[in-house]
């Protein structure tokens, strides 16, 4: 492996919308838009992207940007950020992880967030614009429950995004325990809205393959431009993960 040039000025941010979504949970988070100045990759990450388009390239070219500067917090360094077979990114063994980006924004965004193995089982998050999801697409997204909850909302269109994300950063979080692929119908969102939370519950298509799969607390944050969702999975030996983002623990 050849190590890539000396890192420029220009650097990712620390993650100031990810981190109020995880507050004091351990995790580790960077995030920074798509056009800024990329630092150089790894020889086995440039090649793998030789030939992509260049949105693609800019937005993994982001992503791995974040992710060297969030896990040399853990000690982590010189690890070239590959995917999968799966396309899902293969984190350190000791480490979950998590990216997105969206280009649906001024500028694009890249979020990436990752925490030790020992505090947490899994991590999802997902950054949406701010922006009505299209009614067409409401059917094959959410469900009964969902869209009444989303047509009870001030803005039906921005609350039907809001459950989408959630259902995103679920899915991200359960995936490397669950070894599969999860559905929009798979998981339900109920919303607390008032405290920034939301509740993403498993169904009976997923429970018929992990009965012990248990209702998720994630948070959300809205600002003028990005919708955000977060869900960290904990270990089966603690819940304390999840106390953490409690209405108790986090201030809304």
């Amino acid at each position: 492996m050849t190590a890539p040039a000396p890192q420029p000025a220009a650097s990712p941010r620390v993650g100031v919308r990810l981190a109020s979504l995880f507050g004091q949970t351990g995790v580790i988070t960077r995030e920074t838009t798509l056009g800024e100045a990329s630092e150089p990759l790894y020889n086995e990450e440039a090649s793998l992207i030789a030939g992509w388009a260049d949105k693609r390239r800019m937005e993994f070219a982001a992503a791995r940007r974040c992710a060297r500067g969030a896990l040399a917090e853990l000690g982590i360094t010189d690890f070239p950020l590959l995917p999968g077979p799966d396309r899902a990114p293969i984190w350190p063994e000791q480490v979950v992880g998590s990216i997105t980006h969206t280009d649906g924004v001024a500028s694009g965004y890249c979020g990436v967030a990752v925490a030790s193995r020992s505090l947490a089982a899994g991590l999802g998050i997902d950054a949406e614009p701010r922006l009505p999801l299209p009614t067409e697409l409401w059917p094959s997204i959410l469900d009964g429950e969902e869209k009444r909850a989303a047509l009870e909302s001030d803005d039906p269109g921005e609350c039907a995004r809001l459950i989408f994300s959630a259902k995103e950063a679920t899915y991200k979080a359960v995936y490397p325990t669950l070894g599969r692929f999860l559905d929009f119908p798979d998981v339900r969102i109920r919303l607390l809205r008032a405290q920034g939370l939301f509740v993403a519950e498993f169904k009976a298509s997923v429970r018929a393959i992990a009965p012990a799969a248990g209702p998720l607390m994630g948070r959300f944050l809205i600002d003028h431009e990005l919708i955000l969702t977060g869900v960290l999975l904990p270990r089966s030996t603690s819940t304390t993960t999840q106390e953490r983002l409690s209405p108790r623990a986090i201030p809304c």
